[in-house]
């Protein structure tokens, strides 16, 4: 019982993630068409995922000694809490939002193209060792990395997520399953490129480490790997629902001529 109460004892109280959280759930109240149903609790179960990767004991790993949980807040944010979060939003919610003045700026944030870009784009600048070490020195741009991490998730999971015809991100199950392709070669470059690497990149995590008793190169490693792992696992994952979604157990064409249909 000791340890569950050290790990509690951990949690940190940063004012501007506690107060965005709760607001986080107290607006979902006034979506429009929102429900205490599955969606409620996916939009829930997606806010306590922001606040366990930015508020509790992996913070404090992540910031201040090792690479790897740092790595493991950055999956968080952008590979579990953005499609539980996008899941979450209620159907009159979304064709609100298609007909509101945001719409234009919606349509084209989620479009695949522009979404799997920055999600690249983000994943591949934030991992530059200049742009690492000085974040972890400087909280607000700390704050930003990981603000930024969830808003490329929510940009590249609301095309898996959320389909309506005619509109430019809608995919047929042929078009997802070679959009999550796209989506797992970031974490094969990026992670790849971190788990092989021989020496330690990130200098401010080479004597943080040792007080854990694990080497630098060892936790880069690891933390690549665990990149390479997560991230292929769950786009393969999802792209195999898809791939079951085109040839049904009934054996029936049905499905399969949606191949060529968005």
């Amino acid at each position: 019982m000791t340890w569950w109460l050290h790990w509690v004892g951990l949690w940190e109280f940063n004012w501007p993630v506690w107060v965005g959280c709760v607001l986080a759930l107290l607006v979902y109240l006034r979506f429009p068409g929102a429900q205490r149903d599955l969606r409620a609790v996916a939009w829930g179960v997606g806010v306590l995922v922001v606040l366990v990767s930015l508020e509790s004991a992996l913070e404090v790993a992540g910031q201040r000694y090792l690479f790897s949980v740092h790595m493991a807040q950055h999956l968080l944010l952008a590979m579990v809490a953005p499609p539980l979060l996008v899941r979450g939003l209620p159907e009159p919610t979304v064709d609100w939002l298609l007909r509101s003045r945001l719409a234009p700026v919606v349509r084209t944030l989620v479009h695949p193209v522009l979404a799997a870009s920055a999600y690249f784009a983000i994943l591949l600048l934030w991992h530059l060792p200049v742009l690492l070490d000085y974040s972890l020195t400087h909280p607000a741009v700390y704050l930003l990395q990981h603000l930024s991490f969830l808003a490329i998730g929510l940009m590249f999971w609301w095309a898996v997520v959320i389909h309506r015809e005619d509109e430019p991100w809608n995919l047929s199950p042929l078009g997802e399953v070679a959009y999550l392709t796209c989506g797992a070669l970031p974490s094969v470059v990026v992670g790849l490129t971190l788990a092989l690497l021989p020496t330690a990149i990130y200098s401010a995590y080479v004597y943080r480490t040792a007080l854990l008793g694990l080497s630098a190169v060892g936790d880069q490693h690891l933390g690549g790997l665990l990149m390479f792992a997560f991230d292929n696992t769950l786009m393969v994952g999802v792209a195999g629902y898809y791939l079951w979604r085109l040839f049904p157990a009934d054996g029936s064409d049905d499905q399969r001529n949606r191949l060529t249909q968005p």
